[in-house]
């Protein structure tokens, strides 16, 4: 019994360590993904036809138990368990990426899962976190030894990444990898002049994708012809959040939400929006503005190279993510099936997130000689 209670008052003692602001960012978002999944459930399932209204809330609420369980014990590991722990998830899910590719389920023209039934899996929303930790380990350690190849490593990492993804294609989590992995050299001492250079070679990128896969070249083309029938989703989304007005129609009496084939999932900020107005996407605007904030604050004061990297890389992850999907939605990007982090339906997607925020409590947390005794706001080398 002495053992047990040691144990308990122990990883009370840790949960105290824990920052409370990202806890209770991570909390609320969560919470909201469950209410805007009770919004837009009962119109997806009677798309496919099932008799249960609320079975996607359902799925999402044990999404988020699952989700919980995860960030926590992500955030019970210590750096170098991280480190580890992250270098096996690469190992496994890079070449699940590349098999899914090739074995997997086609799903609307891509084949980016594996369907066991009860749950579909899509390795690449587990790859992203953990390989921008192998990213920051790799780069802390050319920070801290120049002669060690860390950023060639990172780069050839992504190429691999890249070329997996291409293939199923998943083209979004291509370039949210590589808007990850920028800023990251751009903090390990990186000279400018190769980032310009990295900039021509994603606009040469951008250029080939165009050209070469169709798919997204009619969604490019419909981005710039908003009146086509190719933009029919982008255009039932904005009528959306132009029905919700300042306050909502209120909770489960949006209308357009019925036309929008992904509500649950790719296109939740439109229902979330028509359901509960402006002033709630604001609100998840203001909240994914305050995990960068506080994410990126603290991760600029710790002392650490690695620890510094993985933290911020971790949050760019999350807010890029949210980010591209709050603008497709809003039709400032072309449409592209990215989910909102904690809050877009997918088990998948909850467990990635939960990765990437446990990893950033436990990196971000309060322990002895982790941060930097002046808050002067610079990456330390």
């Amino acid at each position: 019994m002495t053992a047990v209670a040691e144990n308990v008052a122990a990883a009370m003692h840790r949960m105290r360590s824990y920052d409370r602001v990202l806890l209770t960012i991570a909390a609320v978002l969560i919470g909201l993904g469950i209410l805007f999944s009770m919004a837009s459930s009962p119109v997806a399932t009677a798309r496919i036809r099932i008799e249960e209204a609320f079975y996607f809330a359902g799925r999402q609420t044990a999404y988020a138990a699952l989700g919980i369980v995860v960030m926590l014990a992500a955030a019970a590991l210590e750096p170098r368990q991280i480190r580890r722990f992250a270098t096996i998830l690469a190992a496994l899910f890079l070449p699940l990426c590349a098999l899914a590719a090739w074995i997997g389920p086609e799903v609307k023209g891509a084949q980016r899962w594996f369907d066991f039934g009860f749950f579909s899996l899509q390795p690449s929303e587990i790859l992203k976190p953990a390989l921008i930790v192998v990213w920051a380990w790799m780069l802390g350690e050319t920070m801290k030894s120049p002669r060690f190849p860390g950023r060639l490593v990172s780069l050839c990492l992504l190429g691999l990444a890249a070329a997996a993804l291409l293939a199923q294609p998943d083209i979004g989590q291509s370039a949210l990898l590589a808007l990850c992995l920028g800023p990251m050299l751009f903090l390990s001492g990186l000279a400018l002049r190769w980032l310009l250079g990295g900039a021509v070679l994603a606009g040469f990128g951008a250029w080939a994708v165009y050209t070469f896969y169709p798919h997204v070249r009619v969604r490019i083309d419909a981005f710039l012809n908003p009146e086509g029938d190719a933009a029919y989703q982008v255009n039932r989304a904005l009528d959306a959040i132009a029905a919700g007005g300042v306050f909502g129609r209120g909770p489960g009496e949006g209308v357009i939400k019925r036309s929008l084939p992904d509500a649950h999932a790719d296109f939740v900020f439109a229902v979330a929006a028509e359901e509960f107005g402006l002033l709630a996407s604001l609100g998840l605007v203001l909240l994914f503005g305050a995990l960068a904030f506080r994410g990126l604050s603290r991760a600029s004061r710790l002392n650490m190279p690695f620890e510094q990297l993985a933290a911020a890389g971790l949050i760019t992850l999350l807010v890029s993510q949210a980010a591209i999907h709050i603008a497709v939605n809003l039709s400032l990007l072309p449409a592209k099936g990215m989910t909102l982090p904690f809050i877009s339906f997918g088990g998948s997607s909850m467990i990635g997130s939960a990765l990437a925020l446990g990893f950033c409590l436990s990196l971000l947390r309060n322990r002895p000689g982790a941060f930097l005794t002046s808050d002067s706001g610079r990456f330390a080398s």
